[in-house]
């Protein structure tokens, strides 16, 4: 997840910016991060780009040519979201023709990628399955906190931590 990133680039005493229309600024600043309120601007200073928002008709497309020549040629752009919000060929382009120095991938337009997908041959992208949270001991986890969001629901007392939309609690 982003925050998880963040605290780990954070012990490595990266400056890390964060851009998330839907957090507010205090919230990212109390996490020691800076906020960012324009992600064009933002991006030809940073050295490494990391993606984690969800796939909404908002997000699709949302690193496409124009936004990533806006990156600097010496950045790294990391997609671990969902697979559409970077546009490949963009991505392609800009990494074959120096305007980018590498990507690390795990997920993709197509799903399962063919064989055949250009990414695949380059020399300065890194590519892994999109399955970290696949462990046995995630998907106990998992399984574990839906249980306990179900009953705590039926008990009449939700864990208000795990309700995205709060507005719903009254």
């Amino acid at each position: 997840t982003a925050s998880r990133t963040a605290k780990r680039c954070l012990a490595m005493e990266m400056t890390v910016q964060v851009y998330d229309p839907y957090k507010p600024a205090a919230e990212i600043k109390a996490a020691g991060c800076e906020p960012v309120a324009d992600l064009d601007a933002a991006l030809p200073h940073a050295d490494f780009v990391t993606i984690h928002c969800p796939k909404t008709p908002e997000t699709v497309g949302l690193f496409d040519a124009a936004r990533i020549r806006r990156m600097k040629p010496k950045s790294y752009l990391i997609n671990t979201a969902r697979g559409g919000i970077v546009k490949e060929a963009a991505l392609y382009d800009a990494l074959v023709s120096g305007k980018l120095a590498g990507a690390g991938i795990d997920v993709f337009e197509v799903e399962p990628p063919p064989v055949s997908n250009a990414l695949f041959a380059l020399p300065n992208v890194i590519i892994a399955p999109h399955v970290a949270g696949v462990t046995v001991e995630a998907v106990s986890r998992m399984s574990e906190q839906t249980a306990r969001n179900i009953l705590s629901v039926l008990d009449g007392d939700p864990i208000r931590q795990n309700i995205i939309n709060q507005d719903v609690l009254g």
